[in-house]
């Protein structure tokens, strides 16, 4: 009965052997399935980044062709800008007779005067207009707070209302001053 059960033991040691081998080749193989996995993956992803540096660089050179294009254009452009300058120029010089009556022919180009400096003027006064009104707004609430007890509940409605009275009476008063101009005159520079 010894005898078998070493030949029994051999037999099961034989074959936990064959099945320990035939797990180390089945991982085997599934690491070198995943290995590969990863470096098909790699190698995609290489492809893909070389591709977009390609796309990329067509961009490049396209945005770089419109830039001399529109270069291209602009520069004709000034050149077609600057012989209708001589042409009306040399219109302006000669004399239509009509009616007996001598009129020079001069094409002027239609602007809008002190638009800049009004526009300016404007901004300035109004943005000073908004910093009063929030001073005086917080000022009467304050106020109302200390003496009364009250406060202001609609701090929107009560801005707007005080920003149109200063609004209104802002340049009134600041034509009593000395200066007799607005901020917003003085700092745009001066009347032309």
């Amino acid at each position: 009965m010894e005898g078998n059960e070493g030949s029994e033991n051999n037999i099961n040691k034989e074959e936990a052997k064959k099945q320990f081998l035939e797990e180390l080749k089945s991982k085997n193989l599934e690491e070198k399935r995943k290995l590969e996995e990863i470096k098909k993956r790699e190698e995609e992803m290489k492809k893909k980044q070389a591709e977009e540096k390609k796309k990329k660089e067509e961009e490049l050179k396209k945005q770089e062709e419109l830039k001399k294009k529109q270069s291209e254009e602009e520069k004709s452009k000034k050149e077609e800008s600057t012989e209708n300058d001589i042409v009306v120029k040399d219109e302006e010089k000669k004399l239509v007779k009509k009616d007996d009556f001598s009129i020079t022919k001069k094409t002027k180009r239609f602007k809008i005067p002190h638009v800049n400096g009004k526009l300016k003027s404007s901004i300035i006064d109004t943005a000073f207009t908004g910093v009063v009104s929030v001073i005086v707004e917080y000022l009467m609430d304050i106020i109302l707070r200390l003496i009364f007890g009250y406060y202001i509940v609609d701090k929107k409605g009560m801005f707007i209302i005080i920003f149109f009275i200063i609004l209104i009476l802002y340049p009134f008063l600041m034509s009593k001053t000395k200066y007799k101009t607005t901020l917003g005159e003085k700092f745009s520079g001066p009347a032309k």
